[in-house]
């Protein structure tokens, strides 16, 4: 949601990632619209607990209820009848044949069921039973709190058939005859072939996998991972050994491919997305907070919620009308709303409502449609959309308002690497030449920012970038402070428009320095407000040095090593040329320990027993370094 000023006058427009602000009923949000969505029938049956399961067994379609502990069944006249109830059960599902499984956790007990009757049961050797799936002609079980896996045999007793290095398997899906795994505590993805061994296929860095799907050939993987504490969800593709950051954010609970597209269910809003490797739409938002689980049945989408449990089936089939809801929007207690106007095609009709808390409560006034003047007063306000026909779309929404001043801000500052400026900064240093493309590739594989415009500056300079911007689209003007101790600060940049400051640290002791950046927006504000970030960054001038260097003879090679070191930057890398010709040949030596990213690094090499010197050059990750000779 982005606000902006002409003259005296604003706007709220809600357009881009602030749609996804809104809630759908019946619509697909986007990034760039909004529109007629999918049909998305709701089951009239409810209970407490969450949906953990869903399968279709013969011509039944069946779903677990964890906490309840009970298991249901959905016949073919849509109606829903209780199969069975072990209270306080977790409850996983699978199949054997036209059988239903119903695993019971803690207590590592499988039920099998024939319709509404239970025919068998077996004790698997583990508490927790997480799914139950059959491959290559055979029953497995995945379980926890050992991450096995167990196969049912004739003599209906279960061996172990594979163990992994986390507390429990949850997920499985096949592709091209091989079985891959998701487990939790480490959240990884094995994979299992026709030959029936299983390795580590990929590690996207969750604590927890809890969907798998393919989509093509590419894996999709959905999750949880804890950072500082908190729970969030995460996206990940995988392909050609290429991993794609697809989502991050709130917790996401389930994921499964379905008409060729990958879908999760999330637990703040009950929001359904269907990701892609550049974006993601919400498909659907239920009444419960909870999207516990999902899965593909028959060319559609299956979906349980949580607290309460509830089932909907989610088909490709399009609507004809929807409606959208934006997100409450504040004024201000002195606003004085004007005109709504929209961007998009179709029969669209709008309606406005307002109130004077936050929060959508009883207090706030009904809707009321409306052309395009706002008649309201409330200093929070809310708009609906309602799409009439299926090609209708929206991309945009306008609302006019009064003065409302924000501050500032400053989304980001960094202190690029030595020798790399970027922007239009009038101070600091007057050499700017065009970054070669294969230099830029290699410091950002070193893990360095470096902006779209970046380009070569002189020695001792160091750029100063950031991104700011003003709520209300105020023009806005900069100081920058440095500091060698965070506590004292020099002003070395004042009413700054760019966004860059070159600072020329030629003369700056090595160690560590802070910068202090102010963005103001009083040259369109009578009462200016500010917004301020800090920032700390290394100046390191000094080359690192050559120690230990020995030489050991063979009979057809001479053995190399030594030690560099560097007091306040790490060994980027140690190179070495024999060449006697004035082309240069540099290769690289390796680190004893493998890798080199630490400020002490022993390296070694060989070369030719025929070779009478070598040269040898260390650099640091400051971009300084040193060459030294040796003789043989």
């Amino acid at each position: 949601m982005f606000l902006f000023l002409i003259s005296f006058t604003y706007f709220w427009v809600y357009e881009g990632d602030s749609l996804f602000k809104g809630i759908s009923e019946g619509t697909v949000i986007t990034k760039d619209s909004v529109f007629v969505g999918n049909k998305i029938e709701e089951f009239s049956w409810e209970s407490g607990g969450f949906v953990s399961e869903i399968i279709k067994v013969d011509k039944d379609i069946y779903f677990g209820v964890s906490d309840e502990g009970l298991v249901a069944r959905i016949r073919k006249d849509g109606k829903i009848d209780t199969v069975l109830t072990r209270e306080g059960s977790l409850i996983s599902l699978g199949k054997k044949g036209n059988v239903l499984t119903v695993g019971l956790s803690p207590f590592g007990k499988i039920l099998f069921v024939e319709g509404s009757r239970i025919i068998d049961s077996l004790t698997v050797p583990s508490d927790n039973i997480y799914c139950m799936f059959e491959f290559d002609g055979d029953f497995f079980i995945g379980t926890g709190p050992e991450g096995k896996i167990f196969k049912l045999v004739e003599d209906e007793e279960f061996e172990e058939y594979f163990v992994t290095e986390a507390a429990s398997v949850s997920e499985w899906t096949v592709k091209n005859k091989n079985l891959f795994l998701g487990t939790s505590n480490p959240g990884l993805v094995y994979r299992i072939g026709a030959d029936h061994e299983g390795r580590i296929y990929y590690d996207p860095g969750f604590d927890e996998v809890n969907g798998l799907g393919f989509t093509g050939d590419t894996l999709c993987v959905s999750g949880l991972f804890l950072r500082e504490g908190q729970s969030l969800g995460a996206i990940k593709f995988y392909l050609k050994n290429k991993e794609y950051d697809v989502y991050s954010g709130t917790p996401i609970l389930c994921g499964e491919e379905a008409f060729g597209k990958f879908f999760s269910g999330e637990s703040e809003d009950g929001q359904i997305g269907e990701f892609h490797r550049n974006e993601f739409r919400i498909v659907a938002d239920l009444d419960e907070s909870r999207v516990s689980a999902l899965r593909n049945i028959d060319e559609a989408l299956w979906i349980g919620s949580g607290y309460p449990a509830k089932i909907y089936k989610f088909t490709n089939k399009k609507l004809k009308e929807g409606e959208y809801i934006s997100s409450v929007f504040k004024g201000g207690v002195s606003v004085i709303w004007g005109t709504l106007n929209y961007e998009g095609k179709g029969d669209i009709g709008f309606f406005i409502r307002g109130g004077k808390k936050g929060e959508v409560d009883s207090s706030w006034s009904k809707w009321k449609k409306i052309d395009k003047n706002i008649r309201i007063e409330e200093p929070f306000i809310q708009w609906k959309a309602a799409f009439k026909k299926a090609k209708s779309h929206l991309t945009g929404v306008r609302i006019s308002y009064g003065k409302y001043n924000s501050p500032p801000e400053i989304s980001e500052i960094r202190v690029l690497p030595p020798k790399i400026g970027s922007g239009k900064a009038s101070e600091g240093t007057a050499f700017r030449g065009p970054i070669p493309p294969e230099e830029k590739e290699r410091l950002s594989s070193m893990g360095f920012f470096i902006p779209d415009d970046a380009v070569i500056v002189g020695e001792g300079i160091r750029c100063i970038y950031w991104e700011a911007s003003d709520p209300d689209n105020d023009r806005l003007m900069y100081d920058v402070f440095v500091s060698r101790d965070s506590k004292n600060w020099d002003k070395v940049g004042e009413n700054l428009y760019e966004s860059s400051y070159y600072l020329n640290t030629s003369a700056y002791p090595d160690g560590y320095y802070y910068i202090r950046l102010i963005a103001s927006d009083d040259r369109d504000q009578s009462n200016p407000l500010r917004a301020e970030k800090e920032i700390s960054f290394l100046v390191d001038q000094t080359p690192p040095i050559f120690e230990d260097i020995e030489k050991e003879y063979t009979a057809d090679s001479i053995l190399v090593s030594g030690t560099v070191k560097d007091e306040l930057s790490s060994i980027l890398g140690v190179m070495y040329n024999t060449a006697e010709t004035q082309k240069l040949q540099w290769k690289r030596a390796q680190a004893e320990d493998k890798l080199f990213d630490e400020k002490e690094e022993k390296f070694y090499f060989k070369v030719d027993r025929k070779s009478k010197y070598c040269a040898i050059r260390v650099n640091d990750r400051s971009d300084n370094s040193k060459v030294t000779r040796i003789e043989f």
